[in-house]
């Protein structure tokens, strides 16, 4: 599904149904069996495997409405991956054109993908072909996964954990597709998901993760009020509680106060480097 601005995907969710959109959407992420009742439809539509890819931008300014309701609890924003281009620059104008025979090449690829044959069981069901790991790819993989939980352990912040769960997921899916796209393109075979394939979906979840703490980060700046903008843009790159107490005082704000803004805030906008001390994560 590609929507232009997806604000408008997400803001038409319950607009008619009291809630069961947006509860599919989260179902589908696993693949849930769903059953589509339509008043124009004869019948039920049963579908086992549900898979859909949703494609589309939305303004930094607006990331803060993705995050009203139950969204920001209920894991509907850590199903999203962010790509979040760092443009140093507004791109120029010029006269390069993609070559012809790129296209036709992608093309050639993505149709060898599609035609991909599929084995049916009896009852005319697609009979799913497993990719196991080999030894090195899955002792890299593992090595990756003992430490992404270690992180977790430390992470205060419970947004922040989802995110890190979610991601767990989508670098399995990432092996499986980056594997398949280096056999398409005659780099490989697909018997099994190799030390390589691994290497590449670890880069790339890296880079989601990234991207996730980015946009946690604009969205509580969004939400922010007056008092807790003020006290962040005062508060140096690195400091003490001492120090953000007594910013915060200045500004009219409890020490309980400023010390629960801190920790529902780590993660997002500071790190904790150690007991008492604090990083901004964009200064």
């Amino acid at each position: 599904m590609w929507a232009d601005e997806l604000s408008a995907w997400f803001k038409n969710f319950n607009r008619y149904n009291n809630g069961s959109e947006e509860q599919f959407w989260l179902s589908v992420f696993s693949a849930k069996t769903t059953i589509s009742d339509r008043k124009s439809a004869k019948s039920s539509i049963f579908i086992k495997r549900p898979y859909i890819s949703v494609i589309g931008t939305i303004q930094k300014k607006i990331l803060g409405e993705l995050a009203k309701g139950e969204r920001s609890s209920n894991g509907f924003i850590d199903r999203i991956l962010f790509v979040m281009p760092n443009l140093q620059q507004k791109a120029r104008w010029n006269d390069k054109e993609l070559p012809a025979d790129i296209e036709q090449e992608w093309h050639a690829i993505i149709d060898k993908f599609i035609c991909l044959e599929c084995n049916y069981n009896d009852k005319g069901e697609v009979e799913p072909y497993i990719l196991h790991f080999d030894e090195e790819a899955k002792k890299r993989l593992y090595e990756w996964l003992h430490r992404f939980s270690e992180l977790c352990d430390r992470e205060g912040n419970d947004t922040i954990v989802s995110i890190y769960c979610k991601l767990e997921i989508y670098i399995i899916r990432f092996c499986l597709i980056i594997q398949l796209a280096r056999w398409t393109c005659g780099e490989c075979d697909k018997t099994y998901i190799d030390l390589l394939t691994v290497e590449r979906a670890i880069r790339l979840t890296e880079y989601f993760k990234e991207s996730a703490l980015s946009v946690q980060h604009i969205i509580s700046e969004v939400v922010l009020n007056s008092q807790q903008q003020t006290i962040v843009g005062q508060l140096p790159c690195t400091f003490t509680t001492a120090q953000a107490t007594h910013i915060a005082e200045q500004n009219g704000m409890k020490e309980r106060t400023l010390q629960r803004f801190l920790n529902d805030n780590i993660g997002i906008l500071f790190r904790k480097e150690k007991h008492g001390e604090y990083s901004k994560i964009n200064p």
